[in-house]
């Protein structure tokens, strides 16, 4: 499994947003997690990425511990083995979070090179790949500013993939776009899945996570419910 997830728990201000969330994610997997607004669907998918600490239970990552229980504490990944789980998962922004004073190139190869001191001549290489894969790289010295929201989601795909990772995770990938859009979208998860890289949709976009998922959760105030 490159994903386990076991009895999760996350409060807010002493509402419980999370109770007991377990699943498992499998090499190549395609997964939705389905839920109304304020389900809990987008905390779930932060906790899973380190952008938020769980109160309860455990999360691990292609091997290794993110948070893990201990008596009444949680213990969380430092140091190597931290940088080696981030490395190990992407993160597709709703709102793509794309530096805007970065043009294409310098979004996606700013983090292998400065955080994790990839030499510059593969990264920027493969960034070109990615780039010509994902059939935008005429844009790649373009701001995000000169881009359409299609284009920008690209972008945002390719920082995700550029450090080979296990897993990527789209928080609501078809909010605000078209039916086109939508299945270049849906092209792109399933040439992610053909490179064996898993991925985990979060989405109230019930008719995309059908056609595209190999499983489908459904979540309802916080709670796993199917």
């Amino acid at each position: 499994m490159v994903l386990e997830l076991k009895n999760v728990v996350k409060s807010y201000k002493g509402k419980r947003v999370l109770n007991n969330i377990s699943f498992e994610l499998k090499e190549g997997e395609i997964v939705s997690i389905f839920g109304k607004s304020g389900a809990g669907k987008s905390t779930l998918l932060r906790c899973i990425n380190g952008l938020e600490t769980i109160d309860k239970g455990s999360i691990r990552i292609n091997g290794e511990y993110l948070y893990k229980q201990n008596g009444n504490y949680i213990l969380s990944a430092k140091g190597d083995s931290l940088k080696k789980i981030r490395k190990s998962i992407g993160f597709v922004f709703q709102n793509f979070n794309l530096f805007p004073n970065l043009t294409v190139l310098e979004n996606i190869v700013l983090a292998p090179i400065k955080v994790y001191k990839l030499e510059k001549d593969i990264v920027l290489n493969k960034a070109n790949e990615l780039l010509k894969k994902l059939d935008i790289l005429d844009k790649r010295d373009c701001y995000p500013y000169e881009l359409s929201g299609g284009q920008k989601q690209r972008v945002a795909i390719a920082r995700a993939c550029i450090l080979s990772p296990k897993i990527i995770c789209f928080d609501e990938p078809t909010s605000a776009v078209d039916d086109e859009v939508k299945k270049s979208i849906a092209q792109i998860i399933l040439g992610l899945k053909e490179d064996n890289i898993s991925v985990l949709i979060v989405s109230h976009d019930k008719d995309f996570s059908h056609s595209i998922s190999d499983r489908i959760i459904n979540i309802e105030g916080g709670k796993i419910i199917s």
